[in-house]
C-alpha cells in the first residue's frame, strides 16, 4: 500500500536475494523475481487473495523499543502515523490449488535477527490467511541448509508435505499447515465491543466505557472476536491462580486471557504510560513459558477422564521458562476495581494485561520442575525508590507454575483451541 511501502519492500527483497545467494541459492533464476519486483504488489495484492506485511522499527516515544507490524506505517505518540525504518517483510499468495495459499519472501534484516521477529511475521501472515476465510491450508518451501527456518516452522505446527511447485535446489523442503475454517461472526454486540477494545489498545489514552459482559463465557467469546478481527495472539495468561484471588473476584476457578501483539516485549525495554490505557493497577512478577511444540485440542472436554493433558505431557512440550514482568492495566476504568460484578468485563478487557516484558529464557532441560513451587520472584525498584517492591513464590500460582500451565492447556483444549 503506497509508494513508500512498495519502495521498502523492493529494498528488502533485493537484500533477501543477496542473503539466499550467500547460501548458494539463486532464487531469481527460477522464480521470475525481477518481474515480481516490477509488478508489486502483483499476486500479493488483496484482490488476488494475497497480502504483504512489513515490520518497522519506530523510535517514537509511544512505540519506542517495540517491533510493530503494519503494511505501511507505525503509530506514534499522538496517534498519528509516520514512516519508520523497514526491517522485515513476509508475503502470502494464493496457489492454483483450491483453498491453498503459500508463504513467500520472509526476510529479516541482519541487526534484527534472533529477536523472534521472523516468527512474529509468520504468525501475522497466517492470521491474514485465516482472516480471509478462503484457505484451508498454507504451504511453503525452504532449504535444508537453513535449519533455523525449518525449526521455526516446525514449532508452529508445519509438517512435511509433497512438493507442490518446481524447485531445482536439491535440498528443498516442503511444509504445510492446516488452517481451520473461520467460525461465523458472533452476536453483533460482541463484534462491536471487540472493535472498540482493539481501537482502545491501538490509540494512546483511550478507554471503553461499555465493556458489558455477564459471564466468563461471554468474555472468551469477545477474545475470539478480537482474534477474528485479525489481531495476533502471541500467548496466553492465567489469572486468579489462588483461592484468595478467586474469592475476591467471585469465581470458582482461574480465568484465561490472550496476550495480543505487540503487548509482549523483550526486556529491557521502555514502556510509555500512554500505551497502557487509562488505569494502571499493578506491576507483577510472572512465570512465562515458551512451548517447543503445539498442544492441540483433544476429543471430548478436558474434564472427561483420559482426555486431559497430564503434567508430564505438558512439560515435555515446554522449551523454556522465562521470568517476566506484567504491567496490569485496563481500558475500562468504570469496571475497576475488580469485584464479582465486574470480573467478566475485566477478563474481557484482555484479562487486565497492559504489557508483558520478558526476561532471559532458561531452558526447560536445565530445570527440575518439582522445585518451581519454591521458586521466589522478586521485583525491585531502581531510581525512583529503594529496595524490594514486590515478592512472590511459585506456590502462589495454583501450588506451582507448571500446574497453572497444565490448567491453561486443558482449558483451551476444552474449547477447541491449540496452545502454541
Amino acid at each position: 500500500e503506497g509508494d513508500s511501502s512498495l519502495r521498502h519492500v523492493r529494498e528488502l527483497l533485493f537484500e533477501y536475494t543477496q542473503f539466499l545467494l550467500e547460501h548458494e541459492c539463486d532464487v531469481g533464476s527460477f522464480q521470475d523475481l525481477e518481474v515480481e519486483l516490477k509488478e508489486l504488489p502483483g499476486r500479493y495484492g488483496p484482490e488476488h487473495g494475497g497480502a504483504m506485511l512489513v515490520a518497522y522499527r519506530s523510535d517514537s516515544h509511544y512505540a519506542h523499543g517495540a517491533l510493530s507490524v503494519h503494511r505501511e506505517t507505525v503509530v506514534c505518540k499522538d496517534g498519528a502515523f509516520k514512516d519508520a525504518d523497514a526491517i522485515a517483510c513476509v508475503a502470502v499468495k494464493a496457489l492454483a490449488e483450491e483453498g491453498v495459499c503459500e508463504i513467500k519472501r520472509l526476510y529479516v534484516r541482519e541487526p534484527y535477527r534472533k529477536l523472534g521477529l521472523g516468527a512474529l511475521l509468520t504468525r501475522a501472515v497466517i492470521q491474514q490467511a485465516k482472516k480471509s476465510n478462503r484457505y484451508t491450508s498454507i504451504k511453503l518451501d525452504t532449504l535444508e541448509r537453513l535449519p533455523f527456518c525449518i525449526q521455526m516452522y516446525t514449532k508452529m505446527g508445519f509438517k512435511a508435505c509433497p512438493p507442490y511447485v518446481p524447485n531445482p535446489e536439491g535440498d528443498a523442503v516442503y511444509l504445510e499447515l492446516p488452517l481451520p475454517v473461520r467460525a461465523p461472526s458472533g452476536a453483533p454486540q460482541i463484534e462491536e465491543m471487540a472493535g472498540k477494545l482493539i481501537q482502545a489498545r491501538n490509540v494512546p489514552n483511550s478507554e471503553v466505557s461499555d465493556v458489558s459482559v455477564s459471564s466468563l463465557i461471554q468474555a472468551y467469546q469477545l477474545h475470539s472476536a478480537i482474534s477474528r478481527a485479525g489481531e495476533i495472539i502471541h500467548g496466553w495468561k492465567v489469572g486468579a491462580t489462588n483461592e484468595a484471588a478467586m474469592q475476591r473476584l467471585g469465581i470458582a476457578s482461574p480465568f484465561r486471557a490472550p496476550l495480543f501483539s505487540p503487548n509482549v516485549r523483550r526486556g529491557p525495554c521502555p514502556v510509555a504510560f500512554e500505551e497502557l490505557g487509562v488505569k494502571m493497577s499493578a506491576l507483577e512478577c510472572e512465570f512465562a513459558f515458551r512451548m517447543s511444540k503445539p498442544l492441540p485440542p483433544r476429543q471430548g472436554r478436558a474434564c472427561v477422564p483420559n482426555t486431559a493433558y497430564t503434567e508430564e505431557e505438558v512439560w515435555d512440550a515446554v522449551e523454556c521458562l522465562i521470568p517476566a514482568i506484567e504491567i496490569a492495566a485496563t481500558r475500562s476504568p468504570s469496571k475497576f476495581p475488580p469485584s464479582p460484578e465486574t470480573t467478566p468485563s475485566l477478563v474481557a478487557d484482555f484479562g487486565l494485561n497492559g504489557v508483558l516484558v520478558l526476561g532471559q529464557p532458561i531452558k526447560a532441560s536445565l530445570i527440575d520442575r518439582s522445585t518451581l513451587s519454591e521458586a521466589t520472584a522478586t521485583l525491585s525498584r531502581e531510581g525512583g525508590g529503594k529496595g524490594m517492591s514486590a515478592e512472590g513464590k511459585g506456590t502462589n500460582v495454583m501450588g506451582s507454575p507448571v500446574a497453572s500451565l497444565v490448567w491453561l492447556v486443558n482449558s483451551l483444549s476444552s474449547d477447541g483451541i491449540t496452545l502454541e
